[in-house]
């Protein structure tokens, strides 16, 4: 796994398409921004529509909340665009971080989360009446998507904290937690 990252590393470092925006005085700052406005759409969206799901704002109609579910979609599609720009700009601050490592779990979990809600779910939650209580289901769902979204946003925190400090490849372990040195 160590040689995959440092392979992926090495191949995203070759993608300069973003790199001289990234660079600039004001690349990284606008792209920051314009991801927090993404993670506000999508954690304000996705986490209404799960706190209902678990019972609070029963006077709302689940229907009426799953309709702002495609403004969660586009905050979603706008942090994988950002982010996107952040791990090809500085791959080896990303793709050795322990923090990042867990924040695509949370991610890689919420989106089976979602298959297992649209898939196995929706039907039930879609006949509920107004003012009515969640299937039992729904709200196992929801509340796994708060805890993962909580923990996606936490990683995302943890990231400029941690930085991977530099190692020897035959100290890296199975996937390594810091920067290899390898001939470039």
């Amino acid at each position: 796994m160590a040689l995959f990252q440092i392979w992926l590393v090495k191949t995203l470092l070759s993608v300069k398409i973003v790199s001289t925006f990234m660079h600039s005085a004001w690349g990284w700052p606008i792209c920051e921004s314009i991801h927090f406005l993404g993670l506000s759409l999508l954690v304000g969206t996705i986490g209404a529509f799960d706190l209902r799901l678990l019972g609070l704002a029963k006077g709302i109609s689940i229907g009426a909340l799953h309709r702002l579910v495609p403004w969660g979609v586009l905050g979603y599609a706008i942090n994988m665009t950002t982010g996107a720009m952040f791990l090809v700009t500085e791959p080896d601050q990303y793709i050795y971080n322990p923090a990042f490592q867990f924040k695509l779990t949370f991610m890689a979990i919420a989106g089976l989360n979602i298959l297992v809600f649209y898939l196995l779910v929706f039907r039930g939650v879609n006949k509920t009446e107004p003012g009515a209580d969640a299937p039992r289901a729904a709200k196992a769902v929801a509340l796994v998507s708060l805890c993962v979204w909580i923990g996606v946003i936490y990683c995302g925190r943890l990231l400029t904290f941690y930085r991977p400090g530099d190692c020897d490849l035959k100290n890296a372990g199975f996937i390594a937690t810091c920067i290899p040195h390898v001939r470039r």
